[in-house]
C-alpha cells in the first residue's frame, strides 16, 4: 500500500470513528424534540398540560413532561430517541386527549432519527367531551332540516348535511339564494360544535332576515368527516398534514350535493345566488372550489384561511387563477391567531392585497383585534359576511 493509499484508508477509519461516536451520542443522549401543541379553546386557563408516552413509562401527570403555556399553545423540548408512542393529558388518564368528534384515538407514534419541531393540535379532552354528552342540548333556531349520511360518490364516503331555511319558506313560494358551510357540525349547533361553541349562524340569519337587513337565505352546512377532514380540505398535500382529496371535495360539492339541494329546495340555483363559506381550512377550500368553479359560485368567504398549509401554496394558486366572472370575496384574519399570530396576520394581508390586484373581484377584508382562532371569534364576524353577500 503505497503513502497516498494509506493516508486515504487512515482518513476514511477517521471519518467512520467519528460517526460512530456521534451516532452512539444521539443513541445515549437522544436527538431534541419540541412538541408545539394547540389546545381546545374552552382549556381552562389553570390547567398544566403534560406528554406521557413510552418514555415516561405512560405516567399523564408527570412533573418532568409538563408543557410551558402561551396563550393556547403550549410547548415542551424533550431529549429522545427510536420509536415513541405518546397522547397529551391534563394531568390524568381521566382528562386525556381524544378526536375531533370525541372520539378515542390511538396512541400517536414519531419516529424520532434526528432533531425535530413537532406541530400537534389537540381536539378535545375526555371530561369536558363526557360533560358535553350528558349536558348539552341542540340549540337550533328557526327551521333546520338534517339529511343523515348523505353519500358522496366522488369521496366514497357518507356525512351529514344540515339546512337552515328562511322564516317564511313555509309559507311562501318564494325561491332563496343559497350558501354552502363547510365544519357543518359547528354551525349551527352547540352539542356537535367539536368545541362546544357554535357559529350560531341560524341565530345570526334569523336576525338579521327579521330585521330586513338581508334577503332571506337558505344554508347549507356541510359536516367534515373528521380525520379525513384535513385531507380534503386542501387539493394540495402537505407534509406534515395531509391535503390533496380537495379536488374530490369540491366535486362532491358541485356535481352531487348541489344539484341535490337544487332539485329537493325552493333555491335560486344560479352563480349570482350561489355562495360558499368557511373558516381556517374551510377558509382554504372555500378560495379553492369558489376559483375553480367560478361558473357556480359568485360569493367566496374565508374566515381565517389557512394560508400557510402546503407552503402557502394558495397564494401561488390564488395570484395564478384567472377570475372570469364578478366575484365577491370576504376575507379576515384576528390579530392574536394561534402560535405566531404576526405570521398568519402577514399571510392575511398578503392574499388581500393579492385579491385586491385581480380583475373581476370585489374584495372586503377585516382585521378582528385580539380575536383567536376559534368558533367564538367566526360568530361575531359572521355578520358581516352575512351583510356583505346578501345586505338589501
Amino acid at each position: 500500500m503505497n503513502s497516498n493509499s494509506l493516508r486515504g484508508f487512515v482518513k476514511r477509519g477517521l471519518y467512520f470513528v467519528l460517526f460512530m461516536v456521534l451516532s452512539s451520542f444521539a443513541t445515549i443522549f437522544g436527538f431534541k424534540v419540541t412538541f408545539v401543541v394547540e389546545a381546545p379553546t374552552y382549556t381552562p386557563f389553570d390547567d398544566e398540560i403534560y406528554i406521557a408516552g413510552t418514555f415516561n413509562n405512560w405516567n399523564p401527570g408527570d412533573p418532568k413532561y409538563r408543557l410551558v403555556r402561551s396563550g393556547h399553545t403550549y410547548t415542551i423540548t424533550l431529549e429522545l430517541n427510536g420509536l415513541i408512542e405518546y397522547k397529551f393529558t391534563r394531568g390524568s388518564w381521566e382528562t386525556v386527549e381524544k378526536g375531533q368528534r370525541g372520539q378515542e384515538i390511538p396512541n400517536r407514534v414519531l419516529n424520532v432519527d434526528r432533531d425535530m419541531v413537532v406541530n400537534i393540535t389537540v381536539n378535545h379532552w375526555r371530561d369536558f367531551v363526557e360533560k358535553q354528552q350528558a349536558g348539552l342540548r341542540k340549540t337550533y333556531t328557526g327551521n333546520i332540516k338534517l339529511i343523515k349520511d348523505f353519500y358522496s360518490p366522488e369521496l366514497e364516503n357518507k356525512r351529514d348535511i344540515i339546512i337552515y331555511l328562511p322564516p317564511d319558506y313555509e309559507t311562501s313560494n318564494e325561491r332563496y339564494p343559497v350558501l354552502y358551510m363547510h365544519d357543518g357540525q359547528n354551525i349551527f349547533d352547540a352539542s356537535t360544535s367539536f368545541s362546544g361553541v357554535e357559529w350560531g349562524a341560524d341565530e345570526t340569519a334569523e336576525d338579521l332576515i327579521k330585521k330586513g337587513l338581508i334577503r332571506p337565505i337558505i344554508i347549507v352546512g356541510i359536516y367534515n368527516t373528521g380525520a379525513e377532514r384535513m385531507n380534503e380540505y386542501s387539493p394540495w398535500v402537505d407534509n406534515n398534514y395531509g391535503g390533496g382529496k380537495g379536488d374530490s371535495y369540491a366535486k362532491f360539492i358541485v356535481n352531487t350535493l348541489k344539484p341535490y339541494i337544487d332539485k329537493h329546495f325552493r333555491t335560486l340555483p344560479d352563480r349570482e345566488n350561489t355562495a360558499i363559506m368557511g373558516s381556517s381550512m374551510g377558509g382554504l377550500i372555500s378560495l379553492y372550489i369558489g376559483f375553480e368553479y367560478n361558473d357556480v359560485f359568485s360569493k367566496i368567504g374565508a374566515m381565517s384561511p389557512s394560508v400557510w398549509f402546503a407552503n402557502r401554496r394558495l397564494i401561488e394558486y390564488v395570484k395564478n387563477t384567472e377570475v372570469k366572472d364578478f366575484t365577491a370575496i370576504y376575507v379576515d384574519m384576528g390579530t392574536a391567531e394561534g402560535s405566531n399570530p404576526e405570521a398568519r396576520l402577514n399571510d392575511a394581508r398578503e392574499l388581500y392585497k393579492i385579491l385586491l390586484n385581480k380583475e373581476n373581484v370585489d374584495v372586503m377584508y377585516l382585521e378582528d383585534r385580539g380575536a383567536p382562532h376559534s368558533e367564538s371569534a367566526w360568530a361575531r364576524r359572521l355578520p358581516e359576511a352575512l351583510l356583505y353577500f346578501f345586505g338589501k
